[in-house]
């Protein structure tokens, strides 16, 4: 069965040399990158597991800053091994959206085959995505490109740990009742907006929602699987890994113990991704 793995993050090898001069002025990168369960990967590194797992095309990103020059490098970084694995690697592209150059990056990237936006920290970057004052220029230059924006959002309870952040489903909602034409992603199942589907005024406001299932075995059981199908949500749910911190094959034991159909599986491991890719303009 085809594979694709819409949430990866690729680092250029001075992310990692220069970690402690970056982490200086970046309180988000040096709280994710000193956790014990951070890990280094290039892109020679992500073709090499997506080859041993069978993971055709991954939608690449690597770390969203609140400095735009850095947001650059990483997107070189990221365009360059797009170009240099074809059809396998998708770029995704970051920005500091409450920074200057904000639009201009995402047109640069967008002309240099950037598929997306993304994955953006909200909490990182002081975006506060509930405030339409400070979303609609970053919605207005993905839209006019015709990108999807990826949020990282987290389930408001449970335990804590490094980067999990405030913006849970609640921020997200009201993300997408101010912004109802946007093609949006929110990782790590959406921190629980995928269960407001059921609500038929909210439905409608998420019609052009996704969620992804980055961190899954972190966090839920196979339970959470068929609780989104059940739910009608399942038309929206991407296969993500988050790799390198995991990768495919975890996620492999969850998707079949969850007794997904085979067209369940289908649309979970590709048949979304492939659906959202179909609407760009």
């Amino acid at each position: 069965m085809k594979v694709i793995d819409a949430h990866v993050h690729i680092y250029p090898p001075e992310f990692d040399s220069d970690r402690d001069k970056i982490a200086a002025d970046e309180p988000w990168f040096a709280a994710l990158t000193s956790s014990k369960c951070h890990k280094w990967g290039t892109a020679e590194e992500l073709i090499a597991s997506m080859d041993a797992n069978g993971v055709e095309r991954a939608f690449a990103t690597s770390f969203a800053f609140r400095d735009q020059g850095l947001c650059r490098a990483a997107n070189d970084y990221v365009l360059d091994a797009a170009k240099k694995f074809p059809g396998r690697i998708l770029p995704l592209a970051v920005v500091s959206p409450m920074r200057r150059g904000a639009a201009e990056e995402i047109a640069r990237c967008a002309d240099a085959g950037a598929v997306g936006v993304g994955e953006l920290f909200p909490n990182g970057q002081n975006l506060d995505i509930t405030d339409a004052a400070q979303t609609w220029r970053l919605v207005a230059a993905c839209d006019e490109r015709g990108l999807f924006i990826l949020f990282h959002t987290a389930e408001q309870a449970g335990h804590q740990y490094a980067g999990k952040g405030s913006v849970g489903a609640r921020e997200a909602a009201k993300f997408c009742v101010n912004h109802p034409e946007a093609r949006v992603v929110f990782a790590h199942f959406g921190g629980g907006l995928w269960a407001f589907e059921s609500m038929p005024d909210m439905k409608l406001y998420l019609s052009n929602a996704y969620y992804d299932t980055a961190a899954m075995p972190w966090l839920y059981s196979s339970d959470v699987l068929r609780a989104v199908f059940a739910n009608g949500a399942g038309g929206k749910l991407l296969f993500g890994s988050d790799w390198p911190i995991l990768d495919f094959p975890r996620y492999e034991k969850l998707i079949d113990a969850a007794g997904l159909t085979e067209a369940q599986k289908t649309a979970l491991l590709c048949g979304n991704a492939d659906k959202l890719l179909a609407v760009r303009k």
